[in-house]
Order: C-alpha cells, then structure tokens, then sequence
C-alpha cells in the first residue's frame, strides 16, 4: 500500500489506512514536523473522522517511515508561533494541543507511537501519548537514534499540550524532573529504562513490525 496526503501544510499529513487501522504520517520540508496551530486543527479533524469511521488500531510516526526508513518525530511546536502568543491566543492554542493528545489517549482504540530522532517539546508530548510507545534505534551509521527531550522551560515556556500530567503518570514524579526540570536528553536505552517507551526497534524493522502492529499480530 502507498501512503496518500490528506493535509498539506507546513507539516503535513500523510495516511495509510486499512479496514480498521491507519497509520498518520508527519511530513515536512525540513523533516522536524513542527506542530504548527493548522497542523493540531488537522490532526484533531483526522482523529475525529477516524474515530467515527470505526478505527480501532492507529499508528503515529515521521512519514518516512511508512517507506522504510525516516529520521524525525517531531520538533515541537514551532517557537515563532509561541513566541507570538498573547495570553489570550494562548489558550486555544494549547487546548487544540490537549485535544490532540487526548485522542491518542482516548479507550475506544489502540494507539502507537514509533518515536525516532528528534522528540522534543510538544513533539515529546505528542509521542508520549501514544498508549504504546516504541524508540527507533540509530541506523548502521550512527545516526538518527532517538533524542527525546523537553527543554521548554529554558525558553520560559509552561508547556499548554498536556505533557505536565502525562508526564508523572508515566515516568512519576522523579522521571517528569529529570525532563521538565534538569533537561536531560534521552536515547533509547534509556527512555526504556525510565517507562517512556516499551520497546526498541531496529530501523530496518519498524516498517514490518508497525504494520503487525496495526493487523493485531
């Protein structure tokens, strides 16, 4: 099967999609699949048509993984549409975040994370929502292995996507401050060893084992 865009923008959509699975894809010019204000409108439009067409199983990654190899989950929301917020335009923009991460949440399906690369900010929000998490490993050459953090506090931002809350209900109280409050930056092995993901993948076997994943296997 091949991938058709359903939202073009500056972080697109792209969808693969079955009977009762789909897989969302986020594509961008320059790969970091920042999480403007018109892509979480998308996303919660694709989320809410899914939902009603009887999905039962949905997977979240970089697009380029649908073709066999990518790089980056998500490098957040775009710092110059922050930046720009008023105390007013702020509200909306973090509960159109929270409605998404309350999708990836929401108990009538199953939903994944294939978390690789860059992961940060509400891009880390994003993809520890995801009921069942997995960390890409780095490639034969060294790169591209997982870099899961969320430095917003250095920016003096309060992250609005929901991550506060997740975060502890996952990592607990000590795991969500070594991200919120001591920015560490987490690879694999270690966002497994701390709960934030529940297993690692080979690039080569991301493909295959998403695609089990989604047929129930």
């Amino acid at each position: 099967m091949t991938p058709v865009p359903w939202y073009e923008g500056r972080t697109s959509l792209d969808l693969l999609r079955g009977a009762d699975w789909a897989w969302i894809g986020l594509r961008s010019g320059d790969g970091l699949n920042r999480l403007h204000s018109d892509l979480l409108v998308a996303l919660d439009r694709l989320f809410l048509e899914l939902r009603w067409a009887g999905i039962r199983r949905v997977a979240l990654s970089g697009a380029s993984w649908m073709a066999g190899h990518g790089r980056h989950f998500s490098a957040g929301a775009d710092l110059h549409e922050v930046g720009a917020l008023d105390p007013v335009a702020a509200d909306p923009f973090a509960r159109r975040g929270q409605r998404v991460m309350g999708h990836l949440l929401w108990p009538g399906w199953r939903t994944l994370t294939v978390i690789s690369g860059v992961a940060m900010g509400g891009g880390c929000d994003l993809a520890l929502h995801g009921q069942e998490r997995w960390a890409v490993d780095a490639g034969p050459d060294g790169r591209g292995g997982l870099r899961l953090a969320h430095p917003a506090a250095k920016h003096g931002i309060l992250t609005g996507f929901g991550g506060t809350v997740r975060l502890p209900e996952l990592l607990g109280a000590g795991g969500a401050d070594r991200l919120f409050r001591h920015f560490e930056t987490w690879d694999g092995a270690t966002a497994l060893a701390a709960g934030a993901v529940h297993r690692r993948l080979a690039p080569a076997r991301v493909r295959p084992e998403v695609e089990g994943w989604l047929s129930g296997q």
